[in-house]
């Protein structure tokens, strides 16, 4: 064979382009190699991202619905009006009836006999143009005319015509109306989505509501369709535990929200689930069990409370003279017998009484407040409103006076002069 320069030439050409494409394809190996990296890094980091997401909303409290102290409604003369947590006054004592909530940043008033709803500044926003008036609730509140009941917005005009005679506000999308003297539900349009035909009903609370027909109670969903047979003498009419006490031929037991029967019907009377302790009373005698029936805590107090703080006040039986005793939730008594009345922990402390005068304590018994006051509320945002003789005020956690014990008091027996206004 004769090899010419032509030849090596194009050999040196062939061989130059077989490295030149050897080059580039491990180049395009090299780009899809890292390009695949990319990829593999950029789907963990969504993963990633995923998964703490979820690990968040396991480990975060959930946001919460729950009302927050706006202020208090204050008597006056006989007349009422607004201040808030401050006790600076923002509505004069003009209006006949309480305050009682702010929602859609209105509230209920009432002068001479017709309502209407005001702001917080006292500003008329809606005419007192009704005969009667709920609070708002999405959006709309549940008002009456002339013996008729309708729906208007927070504009004051009538969403749902004054058709009903009574109605309920509004729950999950759904109201509760009667009519014909009997009780069923409409959507925000007004149609009827359950026709009336029941004696008495609750809102709806997770997809459920509570009805009744000759005096015997069951659950429907938001449909209508039942989900119990209306069977029950009694029941919890809210929904948000995991278990609802019902009582039937006599006696309580505990249902789950699809109707099945978890804890069977042997209890003389029970409460609600909370901190997966719930109080029953067998044989006249109380005590604590949990989601399984089982009891955590025998049954030997003649009288008990639920669990608040993973503390309840409870009262050994034959021991009344003691008063309540504090115990935790395997029944061990954190606090002896002293008290002669109570309410529940709440942030870390319970109002209590001992003959006639209530005080405050922490969860070891100490007291953080003496007892000096003749009546006092639950704390909420860390106040409660106090009773001196017949004038009521407000104090905070550790005793101070927020709001000057001067205001008039309606009740001999409470602090009724004074009452929280949430929002």
């Amino acid at each position: 064979m004769i090899i010419t320069e032509e030849n090596n030439k194009s050999g040196a050409k062939l061989k130059e382009k077989e490295h030149g494409d050897s080059m580039r394809d491990n180049q395009s190996v090299k780009i899809i190699n890292k390009s695949r990296k990319i990829n593999i890094i950029f789907m963990s980091c969504i993963i990633l991202i995923a998964l703490s997401a979820v690990i968040l909303s396991l480990v975060l409290p959930a946001k919460s619905d729950k009302l927050k102290l706006a202020g208090f409604s204050f008597m006056e003369r006989s007349k009422f009006g607004f201040m808030d947590k401050s006790g600076h006054i923002l509505i004069p004592a003009v209006y006949d009836e309480r305050i009682y909530s702010f929602s859609e940043k209105l509230a209920a008033a009432c002068i001479d006999g017709k309502y209407g709803y005001i702001d917080k500044n006292g500003t008329q926003k809606i005419e007192l143009f009704f005969d009667s008036a709920r609070a708002f609730s999405e959006k709309l509140a549940a008002v009456s005319v002339d013996g008729l009941c309708g729906y208007i917005n927070t504009k004051g005009e009538f969403e749902i015509p004054a058709q009903f005679d009574d109605a309920y506000s509004f729950s999950e999308g759904l109201a509760a109306v009667k009519t014909g003297g009997v009780w069923g539900f409409i959507d925000k349009k007004g149609r009827l989505v359950i026709n009336p035909q029941y004696d008495a009903v609750s809102n709806f609370s997770d997809g459920r509501a509570a009805v009744e027909k000759n005096g015997m109670w069951g659950i429907i969903n938001k449909k209508g369709k039942a989900i119990t047979e209306i069977e029950y003498q009694d029941m919890e009419k809210s929904f948000g535990g995991a278990y609802i006490p019902a009582k039937k031929d006599g006696s309580w037991g505990f249902i789950d929200k699809n109707g099945k029967v978890k804890i069977d019907f042997d209890f003389k009377n029970a409460g609600i689930f909370s901190e997966n302790r719930c109080r029953v009373c067998k044989n006249n005698l109380f005590g604590y069990i949990d989601g399984r029936g089982n009891y955590q805590i025998h049954a030997k107090y003649s009288e008990s409370s639920e669990f608040s703080e993973g503390l309840a006040f409870v009262m050994e039986n034959g021991d009344e003279t003691m008063g309540y005793s504090v115990i935790d939730k395997k029944g061990k008594e954190i606090i002896s017998g002293q008290f002669t009345g109570h309410k529940n922990f709440r942030n870390g402390v319970a109002a209590v009484s001992v003959g006639d005068k209530w005080g405050v304590i922490d969860k070891k018994g100490r007291y953080v407040i003496n007892p000096k006051y003749y009546a006092i509320s639950d704390f909420e945002s860390n106040l409660a409103i106090v009773r001196l003789d017949d004038k009521v005020g407000v104090i905070d956690k550790k005793g101070n006076i927020v709001i000057d014990i001067k205001y008039d008091n309606n009740d001999s027996q409470n602090y009724y002069g004074l009452s929280m206004v949430m929002e």
